[in-house]
């Protein structure tokens, strides 16, 4: 028994690397089925969707833009009122 748990901490330290192993053997061998085996087709959208989708994040990315933007104006503020009152 003794002889046994004096192999535990050898059995321990390889049994991550065997396990790590294992496991990207394993996901390798999914994804070259497909996924777990499932049809990994992408759907087609007509162009006209793909352009209203374009505009759409367009308009969002402008309306971030301008957030931004106000966002940087309001902490200059900040700043310049912080700046002042240590002036004082």
């Amino acid at each position: 028994m003794e002889s046994l748990l004096s192999y535990l901490p050898i059995i321990v330290a390889i049994s991550c690397p065997v396990g790590m192993v294992l496991m990207m053997w394993y996901m390798g061998r999914s994804n070259a089925q497909g996924m777990c085996g499932m049809n990994m087709t992408l759907p087609t959208q007509p162009a006209a969707d793909k352009d209203a989708q374009i505009t759409e994040l367009q308009e969002q990315l402008q309306t971030m833009q301008k957030q931004v933007r106000a966002l940087e104006a309001s902490a200059l503020l900040v700043e310049k009122q912080s700046a002042h009152m240590k002036s004082l």
